[in-house]
């Protein structure tokens, strides 16, 4: 969508068809949600309500600029129309903004469901509509910055997190990421990872995780090597990263507390050696038993 004039107010209306809520008999009441695009671990542009914090070089926030409702009411098998209004930044700026409008069930009026095995199943439908604003058909330039690397989790499972910033307002595509991490000085990595088909959001960033794969994460000094290619204005672009980092003694102590998979490890290891100390001790008690048994026999003898 162009805009060619700033500081004009401008009417957006769009036919928002809840598909879950047509064939409803009762009226639907849902919240609605303005947020600027950001991007997941997963490479994934994420339009709705998120946690992920906003990047230092996003200058306007889409929720600043495009006000609606909190909350509508969709009457009973039917749609509505809602209306949004935008005012554009005092300058002009080039690039563009992305961002989502979200509409979603309030949750007083979510549905639970009990499971047979009585686990209660609630089930929260959102529908989100993406939105594209510019003012110039200027071409803006990619860049990207490796801002930090550091050890970290998900989902209690070990990994160290670059983290990739897209400090221009242009939308990256095709994003592929070939990381390895060596111990310092040394030339054969110890841990790799390569992913492709991923996004980053205009003025976002996004926190690549390079998975340890179940292994204790180790105190010590490293570096990491990254390669990225991203497709952005039709033009493929290639960046390459290296960085230093250090992995602290009780910053890997901690995180492999609270490892699943190092626990898992650790407990599987504990009973293996466990049964190797009772096979020995059987082996031992035998061979002595065997000695005396012997010894005595030679004394009658």
């Amino acid at each position: 969508m162009m805009i060619k004039k700033i500081q004009v107010l401008l009417l957006m209306v769009f036919m928002i068809m809840f598909s879950f809520f047509v064939f409803n008999n009762t009226a639907i009441a849902a919240e609605v949600g303005v947020n600027t695009a950001k991007t997941n671990s997963n490479g994934v542009v994420e339009y709705g309500k998120s946690s992920i914090k906003k990047d230092d070089s996003l200058k306007y926030n889409i929720s600043d600029i495009v006000k609606g409702p909190s909350s509508i009411v969709i009457p009973a098998s039917s749609s509505k129309n809602v209306v949004f209004h935008i005012t554009m930044p005092k300058e002009s700026f080039d690039g563009i903004l992305l961002g989502g409008l979200t509409f979603q069930q309030k949750s007083s009026e979510v549905n639970q469901n009990k499971a047979k095995n009585g686990t209660t199943v609630q089930n929260e439908y959102s529908y989100a509509v993406a939105i594209l604003l510019k003012e110039t058909d200027k071409a803006i330039n990619p860049n990207l910055n490796l801002l930090q690397v550091k050890p970290g989790q998900i989902n209690y499972r070990n990994v160290v997190n670059a983290e990739l910033q897209n400090d221009q307002s242009v939308l990256m595509s095709k994003v592929s990421v070939d990381a390895k991490i060596y111990s310092k000085n040394s030339k054969k990595p110890v841990y790799t990872s390569i992913k492709s088909d991923m996004q980053i959001a205009p003025n976002s960033h996004l926190t690549y995780p390079i998975s340890l794969n179940g292994t204790s994460m180790k105190a010590g000094d490293y570096t990491l090597k990254m390669k990225v290619t991203a497709t952005a204005n039709k033009q493929v672009k290639k960046w390459t990263f290296t960085k230093d980092f250090t992995i602290k003694l009780k910053q890997a102590r901690d995180l492999n507390k609270s490892d699943v998979d190092v626990k898992a490890n650790t407990n599987n290891s504990n009973w293996l050696y466990i049964l190797i100390g009772a096979v020995l001790l059987i082996i031992i008690i035998i061979l002595i038993v065997v000695i005396i048994l012997q010894r005595k026999k030679n004394s009658n003898q």
